[in-house]
């Protein structure tokens, strides 16, 4: 095998990465190859080119868990990435799968209560003003009503904004948190690997 079949067979095993990550791990391979004295032993020395894919995958998968989610799409980059990771990772395939489709449905569960959760919050805040503005409309025919329509605003909207502050907060935590247990898990397989290969 020669340098141009190796790397067009990583970059085969690479194509579903993020474009960035992607350009990045071919551009780190050409520059190894440039550098290499011997491309054979360049060859010998990176793995077979699934090898050196499953390894990117693992890396990538590691880095993203390891920073932290600034915006959805780097979100979904990194979920993206850990799932390629945990398939390329070299373990029993239905184990993988099983965990995959338990891990997704957790995450689905809990992200549907959070969005209620949030939605929750989202009509107390607009539910508030509606009830002062209610208020307002009989002030002129009974004071005690105003008042209690006034006060019932202003907590439901007190309320509404803490429930949805805190809700953003415990998803935006929550989504870091099962990026780093897939890159656990991503990890866990790499190392299974390598011990593997070195028996």
């Amino acid at each position: 095998m020669n340098k141009q079949e190796y790397m067009n067979q990583l970059k085969d095993r690479l194509k579903h990465l993020p474009k960035e990550d992607f350009e990045r791990a071919i551009e780190y391979y050409e520059e190894y190859f440039a550098d290499a004295e011997n491309e054979q032993q360049a060859i010998e020395d990176l793995g077979s080119p699934q090898e050196a894919a499953e390894q990117i995958i693992r890396d990538i998968a590691a880095d993203y868990s390891k920073e932290d989610v600034k915006s959805v799409r780097t979100g979904l980059h990194a979920l993206w990435v850990m799932l390629l990771a945990l398939f390329a990772a070299p373990i029993a395939l239905p184990l993988v799968f099983c965990g995959a489709v338990l891990v997704v449905a957790c995450m689905i569960v809990a992200w549907a209560l959070l969005l209620s959760l949030l939605l929750a919050g989202a009509c107390a805040v607009i539910a508030g003003p509606l009830s002062v503005i209610a208020g307002f409309t009989v002030l002129s025919k009974s004071i005690p009503v105003f008042l209690t329509c006034t006060g019932f605003g202003l907590l439901s909207a007190g309320i509404g904004a803490a429930i949805t502050y805190g809700a953003y907060l415990f998803d935006r935590n929550f989504f870091v948190w099962m990026l780093r247990v897939l890159a656990g898990l991503i990890r866990k397989g790499g190392r299974n690997d390598e011990a593997k290969t070195q028996s």
